[in-house]
């Protein structure tokens, strides 16, 4: 398969997006956010397989957690005529990609590995375009969790909320503890008891 400079999404804490170049025996380009220690510890578990393969790693990390860095990055990139050959990407962002016909048709791919059987439908829904799997899930995870601090709960006698009532009286109950209840990821230097991660 020749390089094409189309692209091929993948869904990762994202997604990837992976480039029909990957069928070849050469390097390849990963634009990613995975840059923290245990994601960079499981990009490697990509990498090791790529390079089993044969096919080596190109890394091309942009930090920042949510990937708003690495999509201007990749705008930049793809209206160049350059685009990298894989990006990590989110669901609904595949779709708009997909929609703008930047990316490889990866059902040969699919059809040989059983893609249809084994991917759940919901997550079908985001890998694949008009028919056309664009994308193939590596990571999966939902957007907008709230991450407890189980040491800071203990601390002030709060369990684990179950429902909204609950969450709210346990952000006042720490409040009162004199503890900023709720932060976005990066905003403070130390761990909330609650963190949301907006992905």
């Amino acid at each position: 398969m020749k390089k094409t400079g189309m692209m091929q999404t993948l869904p990762l804490a994202g997604t990837l997006l992976l480039s029909a170049t990957v069928a070849q025996a050469e390097d390849v380009e990963v634009l990613h956010w995975w840059t923290s220690g245990g994601e960079a510890a499981a990009l490697n578990v990509l990498k090791e397989d790529l390079g089993g393969q044969g096919i080596g790693w190109q890394d091309m990390p942009v930090a920042g957690g949510g990937g708003g860095n690495a999509m201007t990055v990749l705008r930049a990139r793809v209206t160049s005529g350059n685009p990298p050959t894989a990006v990590q990407m989110l669901g609904f962002d595949i779709q708009d990609w997909a929609a703008e016909d930047v990316v490889a048709n990866l059902n040969n791919v699919a059809d040989a590995e059983g893609w249809n059987d084994v991917v759940p439908g919901a997550l079908q829904g985001f890998a694949k375009y008009d028919g056309k799997w664009v994308s193939a899930p590596v990571n999966v995870h939902s957007t907008n969790w709230i991450w407890a601090n189980k040491k800071l709960l203990d601390e002030v006698g709060a369990k684990q909320p179950e429902n909204w009532d609950e969450l709210i009286a346990t952000l006042d109950k720490l409040k009162a503890a004199g503890y900023i209840p709720l932060a976005h990821g990066g905003q403070l230097g130390r761990t909330p008891p609650f963190l949301m991660v907006l992905c």
